[in-house]
């Protein structure tokens, strides 16, 4: 009969002799695994015999899902008209006004020249132009509407005279003004340039690539996130002839195209909310494509979070009721009694019916209860 022996140095040997000092951590650990068990089993036994109680408040059950959002709007790209250096003189993302100077641009061989209170008076004069030019340009019209309208009354030709007369002054303002800024500055039309909006909009020198397109010139991709934008670039002082540096979004909407994921068949909603970094935007559906995976939205606020990116993933929700709220484990459900739940009337349980109006995995919408009636569950 053979006999086996243990080498002192073999890996069994070790272990056995590490195991004298391990009963008391096995001990420990199979006293917490047995704990474990029979408290489960212990809560089993209580939730069994003693239901959970829930009293039936007003809530609102919501139905949502996962999509990629793109996000279209009119927006207007500046682009440099000579290289040199950019000031802005609002802050990124501000909602300007029309004539609100945005920005100040100074070529590089003036950036050396020009001080400080030369920047600010050239600033100051070609603001002033800009706003006599508009001016300007609006007599022009009023002038043209009266030489066609004109009935030789003695009131139309006097605001003819007036206008005339105030289009001269200010023209030789503008004359004086220009003489002023070749005073600071010889040739300040090629070396300065002061951004001022057309229109009331967002200043913003976030470029990522997607400014300019047009859902009628253009056909989107398969998928809105497949779409290569190069991610919103950091603003740079350091601008080049001819090349975009800064974009207006010229008006308060803008459209997200929200793509749901393939195999995904839903009924578009009239209305909807988009949950974008824990925040609800309210949205307004617009139109949907041939295949129904392509949703189209209309917003109007705008906000930081649609700004930061032109594509990203959200979470849409396009339904949702509200009404008298019961946790979905306190409904039964039978063919012959429909759905019930379990009420208490003077101490006596009995199965009670509702009609389900919505339901999820956590919450059901039902009618047939009233408000703050107790039901039990297990």
């Amino acid at each position: 009969m053979k006999r086996y022996t243990l080498r002192p140095d073999s890996f069994l040997a070790r272990v056995l002799k590490l195991l004298p000092y391990c009963r008391l951590p096995l001990l420990i650990s199979g006293v917490l695994l047995i704990f474990l068990l029979l408290s489960q089993l212990i809560y089993t036994g209580v939730s069994y015999l003693f239901p959970r109680v829930r009293v039936v408040d007003w809530g609102t059950i919501e139905h949502g899902q996962w999509v990629d959002v793109l996000v279209l709007r009119s927006e207007s790209v500046l682009a440099a008209p000579f290289s040199g250096e950019a000031r802005l003189l609002v802050e990124e993302g501000t909602r300007v006004r029309t004539g609100e100077a945005v920005a100040e641009l100074v070529s590089a061989e003036a950036r050396s020249v020009l001080s400080a209170d030369d920047r600010v008076a050239l600033r100051t004069i070609t603001h002033r132009l800009y706003q006599i030019d508009q001016e300007v340009a609006q007599i022009d019209k009023d002038l043209a509407f009266l030489a066609v309208h004109n009935h030789n009354l003695a009131g139309e030709q006097a605001e003819e005279r007036y206008l005339s007369q105030r289009k001269a002054q200010l023209l030789a303002v503008r004359n004086q003004l220009v003489k002023n800024a070749a005073a600071v500055c010889a040739n300040w039309r090629e070396c300065y340039h002061l951004v001022i909006a057309d229109q009331p909009g967002i200043f913003s020198t976030k470029l990522d690539g997607g400014e300019g397109f047009n859902l009628l010139e253009h056909a989107l991709p398969k998928a809105p996130s497949t779409r290569v934008y190069t991610g919103n670039r950091g603003f740079s002082p350091k601008v080049r002839t001819g090349e975009a540096w800064a974009k207006m979004i010229t008006e308060y909407t803008q459209t997200l195209v929200c793509q749901l994921p393939n195999g995904v068949n839903l009924e578009p909603p009239e209305e909807a909310v988009l949950l974008v970094n824990g925040k609800r935007f309210k949205l307004s559906f617009v139109a949907t494509d041939y295949t129904n995976c392509r949703w189209y939205f209309t917003e109007h606020t705008l906000a930081p979070e649609f700004l930061a990116k032109r594509n990203f993933s959200a979470y849409l929700i396009y339904s949702s009721v509200t009404g008298l709220r019961v946790p979905t484990p306190a409904l039964a459900y039978e063919e012959d009694t429909g759905w019930t739940v379990t009420t208490a009337v003077k101490g006596d349980k009995r199965p009670t019916g509702v009609e389900v109006v919505d339901m999820n995995e956590q919450w059901a919408i039902v009618k047939g209860l009233p408000l703050g009636t107790a039901i039990y569950y297990r």
